[in-house]
């Protein structure tokens, strides 16, 4: 149990936080204190095989507080096998534990969605699985045509404490560097689309796509690591 751990990873040239759950939520919790906008990012195999070669991504995950592995062969592949760490990662442990007191603490939540069949999905999942959650409104991106201004000013209005996002990288990246200073919330929570469907199981859809990021995912991290040496 004494062993430090290492709190730091490097993947595809990029500095990735590798907390303890419970570090990762105390991080989370104290973002409400603060004064500016938050980012927490949820990061998948997928998010990082973009990365590689879109400077936009690797932007906007440089600027992100709080970096979430939701993957565990993002964790072997930069040599931490630690199997808590594993498990909490496959596990979505953050997400589990950061909505739970989101819930109980009564925090204001807004929720920002690509499609309406993604909040549909987002709402279903929030409310039968914490009973306690308040939320103060939503927006859904598909109407907007890039004009970020009437979410901000929807969001402004509802007070929340929290955003909670399931835009995907990079439209995710763009959204956050055109609107961030203007947000009054204390926590952008981005979630990537990959929360569980509201029975709790993964489709075999996501499965199936779950596979394909795995493969791309190895292959550009070896050959990310060939080019460098």
């Amino acid at each position: 149990m004494g062993h430090c751990m290492v709190k730091k990873i490097r993947l595809l040239g990029m500095e990735l936080d590798n907390f303890s759950l419970r570090e990762e939520v105390l991080q989370g919790e104290s973002f409400y204190k603060k004064t500016e906008l938050n980012v927490i990012r949820t990061i998948s195999m997928k998010m990082l095989s973009d990365a590689a070669d879109n400077q936009l991504v690797r932007d906007g995950l440089a600027q992100a507080d709080l970096l979430v592995v939701c993957d565990k062969e993002i964790l072997t592949e930069a040599g931490i096998y630690s199997s808590q760490r594993l498990r909490e990662a496959a596990a979505h442990g953050f997400m589990q534990e950061y909505f739970k007191r989101m819930s109980s603490n009564q925090r204001r939540i807004f929720l920002v969605a690509p499609t309406s069949e993604a909040m549909h999905n987002l709402q279903e999942y929030l409310v039968t699985t914490y009973e306690n959650m308040q939320l103060v409104g939503n927006y859904v991106l598909e109407a907007c045509d890039g004009e970020y201004d009437i979410m901000v000013n929807e969001i402004n209005a509802a007070l929340p404490d929290v955003i909670v996002s399931v835009v995907e990288s990079p439209q995710e990246d763009i959204i956050l560097q055109e609107v961030k200073a203007k947000i009054d919330a204390r926590v952008w929570y981005s979630l990537g689309s990959r929360y569980f469907d509201p029975d709790g199981k993964l489709s075999f859809i996501m499965w199936f796509q779950q596979l394909i990021h795995k493969g791309r995912f190895k292959n550009v991290v070896h050959n990310y690591d060939d080019e460098k040496e």
